[in-house]
């Protein structure tokens, strides 16, 4: 169809130029540009010298065929089926012939705050749409939409039982349907809207216990007035039967086993010096003290504290031998971890080996056993790190095996190593709005990026700008290639200070400057 867009002032125009083979429906014609009828856009009908035009006005409205792209609610979809049944009724009261409605989604504009939609009326004869089957149409729209998963979608299957059980389709019986759809809807809402009275008389149930305590109380200051004869006597619990105080209340701590002799080697045992006192003296703590003071529990008390004290500080007079906390070479006692324990007592002590590393057999191993110059010999390999073992001991102990040197990134290379990627290396495409305003990144994340001031439809959300339209602009990005689309907005779009005409693609390069109304963008690719 000769169809194009028309910007005059604020207002956006589909205009239809009718040509010399064109049959005018004059009744038509006549009828949507001399009345407001619901349903069909307002029309305007225009004569330059032997030209003729017929203008729809769209201005902030988008086609249907856009507004159900991508996820579609309830009320968008009933929005659109009620205008497109709305205007069929409407033609029909106005004596217009149904034909002429353009029953095609690229020409019904909708309206993305209310979802209010209207269809283009174009009273040309040989333009016309014969034998239209409108249940087919609806049919085909529900079968290519995507639905919103959050909210019930049971009306969807009872638009589609209607339209397979009705053997002639009846566009009166069809609104009637969407009507009761859209007031179930909002019966719903109000019936949500009335949770928090519920919740309310909830509370006030909740609060009657308090008013029943509040006459308690009265009560029983009724009953202090009474003689002492006349109130009734409170019930005495029965005391339980007291069980003797145990001086110790926190747990004993488990005492290790002692050695008599200093020196004596044995697995997890210490050997102390005695105790001074009492040896069946029992262990004195600060609860037993402050429960049951008195000066010889506070003697027992400081002297038990002193022998802590003693023992913490000389751990080596303990003589300490714990399993795996020594690191002998063989022929050679360790320096650093007892002054008492014999060197020849550890001659055949090994490390116990990681779970992870195998010691090698006794025949692998060439052990010498001169005790003026110890020289182990150990299996090529790296050893196993031990935080017992003596620094001066690691250093000694040979490390084979190479695994390559780090290539310094920049430097030269010889052939075969790995180098450095080039810095004339392809951009990462990573394409954004920069919000001039406030230095906001915006970032196009999706095929077709819509930005306006409806919070439900758009992609970026413009609050503080009443000159933006509801669905001002989309961005469009086409492999590596992005363009902007003005979405018939009040205010136009502007791409380096040049208008955009209405629904046509303006390529943006990097650096773009880009301004929807009064507010201003620049485009970057990365």
């Amino acid at each position: 169809m000769n169809f194009t867009y028309e910007n005059q002032g604020t207002n956006t125009y589909l205009v239809y130029q009718i040509t010399g083979s064109d049959k005018i429906d004059t009744m038509s014609l006549g009828m949507i540009t001399n009345n407001k009828i619901a349903g069909i856009v307002p029309t305007v009908f225009t004569q330059l010298d032997a030209d003729k035009f017929i203008k729809y006005n769209v201005t902030s409205r988008i086609t249907a065929k856009e507004f159900l792209t991508g996820i579609v609610n309830k009320k968008r979809l009933l929005g659109v089926f009620s205008g497109i049944t709305r205007a069929i009724l409407s033609a029909e009261e106005y004596m217009i012939d149904v034909s002429n409605l353009l029953i095609d989604l690229d020409y019904i504009y909708t309206d993305v705050s209310s979802c209010e939609t209207t269809l283009i009326c174009l009273p040309v004869i040989s333009k016309n749409n014969e034998n239209v089957d409108f249940g087919m149409m609806f049919k085909k729209i529900l079968f290519s939409t995507q639905f919103d998963q959050t909210e019930n979608c049971d009306y969807v299957a009872k638009l589609i039982n209607y339209l397979n059980s009705t053997p002639v389709f009846s566009i009166t019986d069809f609104d009637r349907l969407l009507t009761e759809t859209m007031n179930d809807e909002i019966l719903q809402s109000q019936t949500e809207s009335y949770v928090p009275a519920q919740a309310a008389v909830q509370m006030n149930e909740a609060v009657q216990p308090q008013e029943f305590s509040t006459q308690e109380t009265r009560m029983s200051q009724q009953s202090a007035m009474q003689p002492q004869s006349m109130q009734p006597q409170p019930i005495q619990p029965q005391p339980m039967p007291q069980q003797p105080m145990q001086h110790n209340v926190l747990p004993q701590p488990v005492k290790p086993q002692m050695s008599a002799q200093a020196g004596t080697q044995g697995s997890g045992q210490i050997s102390v010096p005695p105790a001074q006192g009492d040896p069946n003296e029992k262990e004195m703590s600060l609860f037993g003290l402050l429960t049951h003071y008195s000066k010889e529990n506070k003697e027992i008390y400081n002297r038990q504290k002193a022998q802590k004290k003693a023992a913490k500080e000389n751990p080596v007079d303990s003589n300490i031998n714990m399993p795996n906390q020594e690191f002998a070479i063989p022929g050679q006692a360790p320096q650093s971890m007892s002054k008492s324990v014999p060197s020849q007592q550890n001659q055949q002590f090994m490390p116990k080996p990681a779970p992870s590393q195998q010691m090698p057999k006794a025949s692998q191993m060439s052990v010498q056993s001169n005790p003026t110059q110890p020289k182990p010999v150990f299996p090529k390999s790296a050893p196993v790190a031990n935080p017992s073992v003596p620094q001066n001991i690691l250093q000694q102990m040979p490390v084979t095996g190479n695994f390559g040197e780090t290539t310094v990134l920049g430097a030269a290379v010889a052939a075969g190593e790995t180098t450095v990627l080039g810095a004339a290396q392809a951009q990462i495409v990573s394409p954004y709005l920069l919000r001039l305003k406030n230095n906001e990144r915006i970032q196009l994340s999706k095929p077709v990026f819509r930005i306006g001031k409806e919070r439900s439809y758009v992609d970026y959300f413009i609050s503080d700008n009443t000159a933006v339209s509801r669905s001002h602009a989309n961005i469009l990005i086409k492999g590596t290639e992005f363009y902007i689309v003005d979405t018939n907005s009040t205010n136009h779009t502007y791409v380096n200070g040049n208008m955009l005409q209405s629904n046509v693609e303006t390529k943006l390069e990097h650096g773009s400057k880009v301004r929807l109304a009064n507010e201003e963008f620049e485009f970057f690719m990365y």
